[in-house]
């Protein structure tokens, strides 16, 4: 299993590698050397934040690309005097942006989840042709293999409250091996059930999601991405799970209340958080 770092204080190491460059500019400009003032402008301070970002989660946080994005419109509007003529339009593009992003999101959940039903109702198939296999050894009649086999699975797998798919109930159950859950300007709970899960990801903007993956089960590394914004999320593990963060904070915290059993952690259960805080907080507990 290869090795990972842990990274529990990113956003003290990324807020002081800011001073730092910002006191070395200053300084090099006391000394008299030409630096531009854009250079140490607070619209940079955005595009260094969301490049960073960006390189640390692998281009994958939306964050990294709102910070860049941000920073470099107002350093061209502002620091080089060119007028774009969008700042009318903001609020409306953000909204609209926000509506492509939501849709956007709930299609990959669509498509997760049809995924995951279809990988259900196949291995349900491979049980009743198993079943009716053994049946066909010991004589058993077609009729019989239909009445006491098949049609008790097909029945219990229609009833909608009884399958164990790839599904959510409204309880928050949720029988899939990867989660995506979204949460903006709401609050959700979801709890996981699933022997083979494979990570996913978590965005709650001015939102919060408590997720219990306490009935979970997989082994190796798997990934959980986190992107939370003016929000919050609590995850409810196994107190003997590895949990590795690389979760880069900006103006947030991270918590991790677990209580550990004297046996200490499973080295074949890692968990590594990834993504961006900003201005929220994560929690981590065991039951």
């Amino acid at each position: 299993m290869k090795s990972t770092k842990k990274s529990r204080n990113e956003g003290s190491l990324v807020i002081g590698l800011l001073f730092l460059a910002i006191g070395t500019f200053l300084f090099f400009r006391k000394l008299g050397v030409f630096i531009p003032d854009w250079i140490i402008s607070w619209p940079m301070v955005l595009i260094a934040l969301g490049t960073y970002s960006l390189i640390r989660n692998e281009f994958k946080g939306v964050f990294g690309y709102f910070f860049l994005s941000l920073g470099a419109y107002f350093l061209i509007t502002r620091e080089f005097d060119l007028d774009l003529g969008i700042e009318k339009f903001f609020v409306p593009l953000v909204f609209i942006g926000v509506g492509i992003y939501l849709i956007y999101k709930r299609n990959q959940e669509n498509r997760a989840l049809e995924q995951a039903q279809q990988a259900w109702e196949n291995n349900r198939k491979r049980k009743e042709l198993k079943e009716g296999e053994a049946n066909a050894k010991v004589g058993v009649e077609a009729k019989e293999v239909t009445d006491q086999v098949i049609t008790p699975v097909l029945e219990e797998s229609s009833g909608g409250a009884k399958k164990e798919g790839g599904y959510t109930r409204a309880t928050g159950t949720t029988f899939m091996d990867q989660i995506r859950c979204n949460a903006f300007f709401s609050g959700v709970k979801r709890k996981l059930m699933t022997k083979n899960f494979e990570g996913g990801k978590l965005t709650a903007i001015f939102g919060s999601i408590d997720l219990d993956l306490t009935q979970v089960d997989f082994s190796g590394e798997v990934i959980l991405q986190v992107e939370i914004g003016f929000g919050g999320v609590v995850l409810l593990v196994p107190p003997h799970w590895d949990i590795r963060t690389e979760v880069t904070n900006i103006a947030a915290g991270l918590e991790d209340k677990r209580l550990f059993r004297e046996g200490g952690v499973d080295p074949n259960k890692v968990l590594i958080l990834k993504g961006t805080q900003f201005f929220g907080g994560l929690e981590i507990k065991s039951f």
